[in-house]
């Protein structure tokens, strides 16, 4: 029955099933298949329009960046010119996948979408959702409900690889594997498939999953690509299950080329994928970035912010420190120890730059990285005192710790567990709006962005889904 939980036990890369109620992907597709607008509480669908607003704008605002526009191209390249589905805050349009692709990539081109989840959620959710619902007749209510499910599978599957950091830690980038998972099943949702559907539409997903962390050596491109392609597979992955083909129903659990034996090994907790299916909606676990950056580093900026860089420290200031110490794990040590910066991406995958821009300029903001500062006299002073160090074991939810050393020979030691924009201590719904409205403008005009922002609040109320889409094409912000 749905909800009702799977024992099972992995040891040595294998499940043992021992209940007969259906495989993982079956029992999440059990209740997702069938679920609906009023099953989900009030609380599940505010949190489903604030990541919508916010993932939307965060691809518009990357919709012009270099690795958006190689993307298009290359679509163009295979002679995709146009098609049913909105390129977000341009004038052009392309196939459902291709467009799921385009502007997947562009949601996370600045860094700029939600954590938590299977990492960025609404990057390989969101962008499926628009994709399959332009040119079909899909409500408010019904793209809310996908929207949601996408979240909590994606969640889900990362939960039962053992949660972020053992997965990552093997090397997968979470959000373009167990993401993957989550754009299939809000496509399904769209599509309105059956159980079945809806199972092979997992299973066709899962077979073609992937994304290494290979790219933080270089800061190469392919990293903002990765949830566009989950969300490109997710789309193609529903077409092919709602065409007929199939997909195999125990691609989490199979013993031999299953999706936890196979990318987690003895650290997946494969219970922990259904468990509270239906009751527990895990887009709640999601949070809004407040900062451009990694969200690994924001308790280092919220804390170097507390101490130094804003009004709550009047008596301390950047002159003030002769020593900044980042205490983490091995992990916090190899990706975040970077000073060599090159582009974007090893801005914000470095601990150092993060730091000392926030203590210089009192925030993390995406000026603060476009253009890069790392030139700057002041910020290299900051930099070149900063030591990430490994002598922190960090948890499941732990995240490294700031120590500043002052000229008086002072020292200030601040743990931040749950940093600005976490579930814990969200955003308001002002700070949401006013971050959309920053990343939107540039690029659709005042009016536009005001006519989106206020169809995606008031999202239930639409017949079409479409009206949400139509401000993200510059043409339609031109004529606002």
């Amino acid at each position: 029955m749905v909800g009702e939980r799977v024992g099972v036990e992995m040891k040595a890369g294998r499940v043992d099933q021992a209940d007969s109620s259906g495989s993982l992907s079956e029992q999440m597709a059990a209740y997702w298949s069938t679920a609906r607008f009023d099953d989900l509480p009030a609380d599940v669908i505010r949190h489903a329009k604030r990541f919508l607003l916010d993932t939307l704008a965060a691809g518009v605002a990357g919709c012009q960046t270099d690795v958006v526009q190689a993307v298009v191209a290359a679509m163009r390249a295979e002679g995709q010119t146009s098609g049913a589905a909105v390129l977000w805050g341009r004038p052009d349009t392309l196939p459902a996948g291709a467009a799921a692709l385009v502007n997947g990539t562009a949601s996370h081109a600045l860094e700029l979408d939600d954590f938590g989840g299977c990492g960025h959620s609404g990057a390989v959710t969101v962008p499926a959702v628009c994709a399959l619902a332009e040119g079909r007749t899909v409500t408010g209510k019904e793209a809310l409900v996908a929207i949601v499910a996408g979240y909590d599978i994606a969640s889900r599957v990362l939960a039962g690889c053992g949660g972020y950091r053992p997965h990552n830690a093997r090397g997968w980038h979470s959000t373009g594997t167990c993401g993957t998972f989550g754009a299939a099943a809000a496509a399904a949702k769209v599509l309105g498939v059956s159980a079945d559907g809806f199972t092979h539409t997992l299973g066709i997903a899962g077979t073609y999953t992937g994304g290494l962390w290979a790219f933080l050596a270089d800061g190469a491109l392919v990293k903002r690509f990765h949830p566009g392609k989950a969300a490109q597979t997710g789309v193609s992955a529903a077409l092919l299950a709602q065409a007929g083909l199939t997909g195999p129903r125990e691609i989490l659990d199979a013993q031999w080329g299953g999706f936890y034996p196979t990318y987690a090994g003895d650290a997946a907790t494969p219970e922990r994928a259904i468990a509270g299916l239906g009751e527990e909606f895990h887009i709640v676990q999601s949070g809004i970035k407040p900062y451009a950056c990694c969200r690994t580093l924001h308790s280092c900026i919220d804390a170097a912010l507390h101490m130094v860089g804003d009004a709550s420290a009047p008596n301390r200031n950047a002159r003030d420190i002769t020593g900044l110490i980042v205490h983490g794990d091995a992990q916090t040590v190899r990706q975040f120890r970077n000073t060599k910066i090159g582009n974007l991406l090893d801005a914000q995958f470095s601990a150092p730059y993060c730091v000392a821009v926030a203590i210089d300029s009192g925030r993390a903001t995406l000026d603060q990285f476009q253009p890069l500062r790392n030139d700057d006299a002041a910020i290299r002073r900051l930099m070149a005192m900063t030591e990430i160090r490994a002598d922190r074991t960090l948890g499941p939810a732990d995240y490294p710790s700031l120590e500043v050393v002052f000229a008086d020979g002072t020292r200030e030691l601040r743990d931040v567990p749950c940093a600005k924009g976490a579930p814990e201590a969200p955003l308001g719904d002002r700070e949401v709006l006013d971050k959309a409205k920053v990343l939107l403008e540039p690029a659709l005009g005042e009016a536009a962005a005001n006519a989106l922002i206020a169809a995606v609040w008031e999202l239930e109320r639409l017949d079409n889904f479409s009206i949400v889409t139509q401000w993200l094409r510059v043409s339609s912000a031109r004529n606002a």
